[in-house]
């Protein structure tokens, strides 16, 4: 089977035969013509070549339509064909703009999440940096930390989210530094746990 490409260049062959043919036979129904108009009508001979002049220009004159005829069809199916292949970029075109669009969605949603996530990891920073010198001091260092966990809760719930909804429009990168990011803020969430154990009273 022909490639596409192939045929392509077929057609386009096609179209150049068909316009020098009708150019040729344009050039010879001139010439016919011309030979018709000039002869003079002054003798037997001459009354015979302006007669067969005639009817070759008669005869070219089919053939010119035929050419003509030819030259359109080749020129239509290239225009169809070029159609075609319109209709198609724009497809891709529409598709592409819908891909990015949902793209820019997702990232926006994984970059206000990171931007949470920078804010935990400070406050996580100032709570360890607190004295603890006191048992009220202690006491208010595991709200703290109870906050902490909370924030680090929601925003990991919001990245599993983020992550089945990259999935489900398969931006595969997106759905894994979601998870990652989930799984880190879980990991972080588990220590914090620990660490405000530690500083409750024990009972």
């Amino acid at each position: 089977m022909t490639s596409k490409p192939g045929r392509d260049l077929l057609k386009s062959s096609e179209l150049a035969a068909a316009a020098a043919a009708l150019d040729a036979e344009v050039k010879r129904f001139e010439e016919l013509a011309t030979v018709a108009r000039k002869t003079p009508l002054n003798s037997e001979k001459n009354l015979e070549r302006a007669a067969k002049a005639l009817t070759e220009v008669a005869e070219s004159d089919e053939r010119l339509g035929a050419h003509v005829k030819a030259l359109v069809d080749a020129i239509t199916e290239i225009r169809d064909r070029q159609q075609a292949h319109a209709e198609e970029v724009h497809a891709v075109a529409t598709q592409l703009q819908a891909r990015t669009d949902d793209f820019q969605v997702l990232l926006k949603s994984f970059a206000l999440l990171g931007e949470e996530a920078a804010k935990i990891n400070a406050l996580v920073q100032a709570i360890a940096a607190t004295k603890r010198d006191t048992a009220e001091a202690t006491a208010q260092v595991a709200e703290r930390l109870g906050e902490v966990q909370e924030r680090m809760s929601l925003v990991a719930d919001g990245a599993q989210a983020l992550s089945k909804a990259a999935t489900a429009k398969d931006f595969v990168d997106i759905a894994r530094s979601a998870d990652s990011l989930r799984q880190q803020l879980l990991g972080a969430k588990n220590k914090m746990g620990l660490l405000q154990k530690n500083l409750l009273p024990s009972s």
